[in-house]
């Protein structure tokens, strides 16, 4: 069996793949909403063993067709600078037919971001520049590391907040490095503006929504995600 390493962006991501037997369970890291993080954290599971890496988690959505818990499989990855990464074909179409109506499955590149999109029209915008149907802040490292290597890549990701949907700056502000949040800090954000806690339901549930999603695709594909051994 190949070996895989698995980078996600949030501790809630990375507890789906846990759940597999520890001796058939792919490597995995945190990367906490940072592309440098991920970055490095796929060049140490390639260097110590793995022969494939995943980028697997949540995205924010651009095409407004895509409703919360889409899973997309990434045809390729577009970094800031428009430098565009391939995923693995064989693996992308494997994993494609693997979840055929598990889960509501859209295909198209997605867009790698070192800031978060908080905004419906930031959304709109990159999504007219790119082509990206997707976005999210991990990939794009991810697949440096890959392209450096020359490792098999793919990135799976649920939609969580919709092309529509805005999101509170103090919202991934309360993301810390190691994947988890920071209540406090919500707290703290909400407490002059008790209202805007109707906006963060909305979020939280877009956000289960995405990761059962992503649960569902783990149930489906196995330890390997569809990598071939």
């Amino acid at each position: 069996m190949v070996r895989l390493g698995v980078i996600t962006g949030l501790a809630a991501e990375a507890d789906i793949l846990l759940e597999f037997p520890s001796e058939r369970a792919p490597r995995v890291e945190i990367a906490g909403a940072s592309g440098a993080r991920a970055e490095a954290a796929a060049t140490r599971l390639l260097a110590g063993g793995c022969e494939a890496i995943l980028s697997f988690g949540v995205a924010g959505g651009l095409d407004p067709a895509l409703a919360p818990g889409t899973v997309v499989i990434a045809d390729s990855i577009v970094a800031a600078d428009g430098r565009r990464w391939p995923t693995d074909a064989r693996w992308r179409d494997a994993v494609r037919r693997a979840l055929a109506g598990a889960v509501p499955l859209a295909a198209g590149a997605i867009a790698g971001s070192d800031a978060p999109l908080l905004t419906a029209a930031a959304k709109m915008d990159l999504a007219g520049r790119t082509g990206t149907v997707a976005v999210d802040m991990e990939s794009h490292g991810v697949a440096r590391a890959a392209a450096l290597s020359g490792a098999p890549f793919l990135a799976i990701r649920a939609v969580a907040d919709g092309a529509s949907r805005a999101i509170p700056p103090w919202v991934m502000d309360a993301i810390l490095p190691d994947g988890g949040l920071a209540p406090e800090k919500i707290a703290r954000a909400l407490l002059p503006k008790p209202w805007q806690v109707w906006g963060l339901i909305g979020l939280a549930r877009d956000n289960a929504c995405a990761l059962g999603a992503l649960r569902r695709v783990a149930l489906r594909l196995g330890p390997g995600l569809g990598l071939a051994g």
